[in-house]
């Protein structure tokens, strides 16, 4: 298998966090869940990875669909300036389990690192309702 390999600069999201148990996860503010979950998604179809806490990052796709996932590690760093996420993968898509590595991009070193989870489907509210 060929290994591929994806860096993405990151920057933040406003957040819409639920007071319920601490498994539900967070949804981006314009957002709601369908229900429906993915395991893996086609790295091609990737467009951004922004993480919303150190726990939950939103995932956009270049056909504008969106997912949220909820990393198992908490990836400390994640969403400080001046950082990016590091991953290399054995296929073609980024599946739920896959290690990502949060860089420091001054000094290219590792500051955190987690596993991504299931990929769930999102989808955007209403004009008036957010």
């Amino acid at each position: 298998m060929t290994a591929l390999g994806a860096s993405l600069v990151m920057g933040g999201a406003a957040l819409a966090q639920s007071d319920a148990m601490s498994d539900v996860p967070f949804v981006p503010e314009g957002y709601e869940l369908t229900g429906q979950t993915r395991t893996c998604l086609p790295l091609r179809s990737i467009d951004d990875i922004t993480p919303l806490n150190e726990d939950a990052w939103l995932v956009t796709t270049n056909s504008r669909d969106a997912y949220v996932s909820r990393v198992n590690g908490g990836c400390r760093a994640a969403t400080r300036p001046f950082t990016y996420l590091s991953y290399s993968v054995p296929g073609a898509q980024l599946c739920r389990g896959e290690i990502v590595t949060v860089m420091d991009q001054g000094m290219n070193s590792p500051v955190g690192s987690c596993s991504i989870g299931t990929f769930e489907e999102l989808s955007p509210l209403p004009e008036d309702a957010s």
